[in-house]
């Protein structure tokens, strides 16, 4: 079968478009591909989800997967083209919602600012032509400001796990490092990206859960009473000491999905370390395998997780091979030097 002919055919133009760029490398600025942009969004989950872009609006900012966050993602990753009306009002809400911080949390209070909202919330933004927007640029600088003295990606949820800093939204926040628009500090933006590349080959991309993760969210129940978790993580971690070649694989890693969301998978985290043109490292190899074994005897890839069902539109069909996913692991394979396209 001819994969990449499969891929450029007209049924998704989204993929048709970034098989040409990324894989083909033809000029996104040229006429044939300009008139293939402003089809993207003739792709009917887009279309679909575009015509109900006021009912994410009224449906709650967060609301699982039908608010306004979750389809603004949504449509980048599909995407999008910017330039429609339904989106630049979506566009426009997103960024009213954003805290004085740069930042955006799922209640709107500070106490729950989230990086991966964040994140994935400034690489759409980016996407849909709002990269010189000052409230982006004070997202991006936020980022940094939230990372970089953390020595990682803070998150609320660490109190109850056994990280110090959140492994699972390295995918999404290095990509959105990776669109970084010019007007950030790139000092900044460097510290805070090699930082982020650094946990994420310490971990060999989707190897960070702790051997004992299970018998500590057991134990955690029965601490003794009055004992507040944080003082018990912080005793268990004392006790406990693992090298980082003794983590285990995420399981939900292993199963590729598109569109993700605060759930990534080992093909988004070498999806952005291949937008970021990191060059090949040993580290990766593993990886890589996984990538190529998931490939069909017709050389492609299937979706094996899905949002289907909860999103404003659904996109594949679990079992099905899945024109998304190809593409991603295509020009991952391509970039590492595992494919010749």
């Amino acid at each position: 079968m001819d994969v990449i002919k499969w891929l450029l055919e007209d049924d998704t133009p989204g993929v048709a478009f970034l098989a040409r760029r990324c894989l083909l490398g033809e000029d996104p600025q040229s006429r044939k591909m300009k008139s293939l942009r402003r089809r993207c969004n003739e792709y009917a989950p887009t279309a679909r989800m575009l015509k109900r872009t006021n009912s994410a609006i009224t449906a709650g900012d967060y609301k699982k997967y039908t608010g306004a966050y979750w389809t603004f993602l949504i449509l980048c990753e599909l995407h999008a083209d910017g330039r429609d009306k339904n989106i630049q009002k979506l566009a426009e809400h997103v960024l009213s919602t954003q805290l004085r911080s740069g930042g955006f949390s799922a209640t709107g209070k500070p106490s729950l600012e989230i990086v991966c909202l964040t994140a994935n919330m400034l690489r759409a933004a980016v996407h849909f032509g709002y990269g010189e927007d000052e409230r982006v640029l004070r997202g991006y600088r936020r980022l940094v400001e939230r990372i970089l003295p953390h020595g990682g990606v803070p998150c609320v949820i660490l109190d109850h796990v056994l990280l110090t800093s959140c492994k699972m939204t390295l995918p999404q926040t290095l990509r959105c490092l990776a669109a970084a628009p010019d007007g950030v500090s790139k000092r900044d933006l460097k510290k805070t990206r090699d930082l982020l590349i650094k946990q994420l080959l310490a971990a060999r991309v989707y190897r960070y859960v702790r051997p004992d993760a299970k018998l500590y969210h057991v134990s955690v129940k029965k601490r003794p009473a009055g004992m507040k978790v944080r003082e018990f993580k912080a005793k268990w971690l004392a006790k406990h000491e693992y090298k980082e070649t003794e983590m285990e694989a995420k399981p939900g890693w292993l199963r590729f999905g598109f569109p993700r969301s605060y759930n990534p998978d080992m093909l988004e985290a070498m999806l952005a370390l291949t937008e970021l043109g990191l060059k090949h490292k040993r580290v990766l190899d593993d990886s890589l395998d996984h990538i190529e074994r998931k490939r069909t005897k017709d050389g492609l890839w299937e979706l094996e997780d899905s949002l289907n069902g909860k999103m404003q539109a659904n996109i594949g069909q679990v079992g099905r091979p899945s024109k998304w996913i190809t593409l991603r692991a295509i020009w991952v394979l391509k970039h590492f030097g595992r494919m010749k396209v």
